[in-house]
């Protein structure tokens, strides 16, 4: 909050020993470049209390990042979940130089070695950013990769509102009569719109055609 964004970077592990004084499950990790000068490359952290949670919520992980506006600049890679009353729970964070392949590796896998086993069944949802897709394989042999309706919708090349509306519609539909209902909806008023979204596999974005439920835990193996 007080003085230069060097001082604060150089506080970083100070700060997360503190941290882990009064939360003795705190995870962090932090690295630096090799030569004298250790600058700060990268680095990761979760609080205990939500390693203990996770296995209350539901069996689905958003994965998004966003920029830091700092003198740095840099990105923010972050986890959610989501309970089963909806509230939101930001599971880890790392701040990175870069959204590239190496960072999301580095951090999906301090993530996964701290939440869950590699073997556990469950879904990610993330925008159709390509090193995330190619991470998420990797790293989670058996996850269901999901895409963010809102993310599609923003991207649907079309400048009518009811088009979105209804495709996000037939995204959290749960029956074969809804979909069709408002797939038909979107043929008879923006068919190029409708082409841009067929474009994309179904079991990527509708709750109807995804393989495994987003809203509930089904025993340990996490299957419907």
């Amino acid at each position: 909050m007080r003085g230069s964004f060097q001082h604060a970077y150089q506080l970083l592990t100070s700060y997360f020993a503190e941290v882990r004084l009064v939360d003795p499950d705190f995870v962090f990790d932090i690295q630096t470049t090799s030569n004298k000068d250790k600058r700060f490359t990268r680095g990761f952290w979760c609080f205990g209390p939500l390693k203990k949670t996770y296995k209350l919520l539901r069996p689905v992980i958003v994965i998004d990042r966003t920029f830091l506006k700092g003198k740095y600049h840099g990105t923010l890679l972050t986890t959610i979940a989501i309970d089963l009353s909806n509230h939101i729970f930001l599971l880890a964070f790392s701040i990175t130089y870069s959204e590239t392949t190496e960072s999301w590796t580095y951090f999906l896998e301090i993530f996964g070695s701290n939440f869950h086993g590699y073997d556990t069944k469950f879904v990610v949802i993330s925008d159709r950013n390509p090193e995330i897709i190619n991470v998420a394989s990797k790293v989670f042999p058996f996850v269901i990769h999901t895409f963010c309706a809102f993310h599609i919708s923003n991207n649907i090349k079309t400048t009518l509102e009811s088009t979105r509306i209804a495709f996000r519609m037939a995204a959290e539909t749960l029956t074969s009569i809804n979909f069709n209902k408002h797939m038909n909806a979107i043929w008879n008023t923006d068919p190029v719109g409708l082409q841009y979204i067929l474009g994309i596999p179904k079991d990527t974005w509708s709750n109807l055609y995804i393989l495994m439920s987003r809203y509930v835990r089904c025993h340990s193996v996490l299957l419907n």
